[in-house]
């Protein structure tokens, strides 16, 4: 039986190549870790989901990330029955989701900063109330 690795395994491969987006391999070894055809490659290639790139020793391959694509598409094609419009409604939403979670993880980080600072504020007005018994002006 023939076994393809799975997206998780895929992406533990990242560590071995730090760079996704490097050509590393031909159209039917991509196809062959993603479990896909050649032709659905080559299809997602003309819509211009995923673009070979000129390999080191000549010729296009495709990369990690390509490979990882062309997963998910298999998998959301098998698991949800979606079609490739729907696919790409999908993708273009989970585009969204990503960039709105990382504008939210930078306004926490922001906040944060924030919220420390105006804890530095209170402690040192704190300390002046101490000092003096009595409220007075911040210098």
């Amino acid at each position: 039986m023939k076994r393809t690795p799975t997206l998780l395994q895929i992406a533990s491969w990242e560590s071995a190549w730090p760079y996704d987006d490097e050509p590393r391999f031909t159209l039917h070894i991509a196809a062959r870790l993603a479990g896909v055809s050649p032709a659905l490659v080559r299809q997602l290639q003309r819509r211009g989901w995923i673009q070979p790139k000129t390999m080191p020793g000549g010729g296009v391959g495709y990369s990690l990330r390509d490979v990882r694509l062309l997963i998910r598409v298999r998998e959301w094609r098998e698991t949800l029955g979606l079609d490739l419009a729907g696919i790409e409604v999908a993708l273009h939403l989970r585009q969204q989701i990503l960039a709105l979670q990382e504008e939210l993880a930078q306004l926490e980080a922001e906040m944060a900063r924030q919220v420390a600072a105006l804890n530095a504020e209170i402690q040192r007005l704190r300390r002046l109330l101490a000092e003096d018994g009595q409220w007075r002006d911040a210098p």
